[in-house]
């Protein structure tokens, strides 16, 4: 029986094949510059200075950066530097460029309807996770190329969501300051938190 497959080459049909060092392939790549880099940390500082500014989380940032591009005509780069200009340190962006942002941010706003939570957080427990985010939130405007500081900023806004049972970390975020408001117009003071 013959086999439609080919036959694997015998030993002496491959020339001997040098071997590579790993550390000159190391050095050959690092040597070469990489195109995609400088675009990647626009569009992650675009989407860091839109998710300090709204709030949001980093996907409707994403999402917000490709719908500007896609209602102004223009390339992703350039949506990404008509949001890193909302922070004041570039120049403005075309006044084109610059309506389909806010169109896009309104509607990225509005698409997520607030909730309402089935069970109210304690005030000692809201009050903390607010002044993280908040504190978050200060150093990624900053800071908004530094993908470790975009990690920590979701995930503040992802607990402020589950705390308050919103989908949306505007909501959220809205949400905790009412409910914070509330607690002290009603005068309640959190529970003395156990000394660990």
């Amino acid at each position: 029986m013959t086999s439609t497959y080919p036959e694997h080459p015998g030993p002496a049909e491959h020339p001997a094949q040098p071997e590579e060092d790993p550390a000159a392939a190391t050095e050959a790549a690092d040597a070469q510059p990489d195109a995609d880099a400088q675009p990647d940390a626009d569009a992650g500082r675009a989407a860091g200075i839109l998710m300090a500014l709204l709030p949001c989380s980093i996907q409707t940032a994403q999402q917000i950066l490709v719908l500007t591009a896609r209602l102004a005509g223009v390339g992703d780069a350039e949506a990404a530097r008509a949001a890193s200009a909302l922070r004041g340190d570039l120049a403005p962006a075309p006044v084109a460029v610059e309506e389909a942002l806010r169109t896009a941010i309104e509607g990225a706003l509005a698409a997520q309807l607030p909730t309402s939570p089935a069970l109210l957080p304690d005030p000692h427990t809201l009050r903390h996770h607010l002044a993280r985010f908040r504190d978050l939130r200060r150093r990624l405007f900053t800071a908004p190329g530094d993908p470790g500081l975009r990690a920590r900023f979701e995930d503040a806004g992802y607990t402020l969501c589950v705390l308050l049972g919103q989908r949306a970390v505007h909501h959220a975020l809205a949400a905790a300051d009412h409910l914070v408001a509330t607690y002290r117009f009603a005068g309640m003071r959190p529970a003395a938190v156990p000394e660990a």
